[in-house]
């Protein structure tokens, strides 16, 4: 399997003078394709820290990011951007839909930013990523008008739409029901296995980590690996 997501001695500090708090410390992290990874750790811990480096919203103070084999840290803005377009999809606790948009309307978001496509590829891919979630008969509904698990698949869904070679999550099951958190689970990692995507989950279920084929704990900013 080929390595898609490197990170060496990772650090980031938050916050200013005495609230100053080392939240990341010298994080090394490996990650590959068609595997399923789990971040797991109390809160606080430096998960979520962590996974929005990972995802590019955020810059370390030290260390390095490889991303697809392409070192982040000198990229400007508009680089950062267009690389994590290309080869990221994210899915959070809250599916973040737009109410006033159709499910299929809400999947094809990602793809109108990379410009990939024509109009009628996106709403193919789109009806195809909802098939693949199970939802290709509500492709006209509202976001606001599913329930909550059917909103976290068309998330799924969406996060998939520019065939990200990573898939990013946090929490991605902790507004839901038992049931429902199984089934969105259950998606995330045979979608990972299916398509060879790296999937990495940043949660406090461990009992739903160790379903990943690698778990990590995390505390207080450290990653053991």
């Amino acid at each position: 399997m080929s390595t898609v997501l490197r990170t060496e001695q990772l650090n980031r500090y938050l916050g200013e003078g005495a609230n100053r708090v080392h939240a990341l410390c010298d994080v090394d992290l490996t990650a590959e394709a068609g595997k399923t990874y789990a971040i797991v750790g109390h809160s606080g811990s430096g998960k979520s820290t962590l996974l929005y480096l990972l995802g590019l919203l955020d810059q370390p103070d030290s260390g390095t990011i490889e991303l697809a084999g392409k070192q982040t840290g000198q990229l400007k803005d508009d680089a950062r951007t267009a690389l994590r377009n290309q080869y990221l999809g994210f899915v959070f606790q809250f599916h973040f839909l737009i109410k006033e948009f159709t499910t299929l309307e809400n999947i094809t978001i990602p793809m109108r930013k990379l410009g990939r496509w024509s109009k009628e590829e996106m709403a193919d891919r789109g009806m195809s990523l909802l098939k693949s979630v199970g939802l290709e008969d509500k492709y006209k509904r509202l976001g606001n008008e599913l329930s909550g698990g059917e909103q976290q698949r068309v998330a799924i869904a969406r996060a998939l739409a520019n065939e990200p070679a990573i898939l990013l999550a946090d929490e991605p099951t902790g507004n839901l029901d038992q049931n429902n958190a199984d089934r969105v689970f259950g998606l995330l990692s045979a979608i990972s296995h299916e398509r060879g995507n790296a999937f990495i989950m940043v949660s406090h279920n461990r009992e739903l980590a160790q379903r990943c084929d690698v778990v990590f704990p995390m505390e207080d900013g450290y990653l053991k690996v």
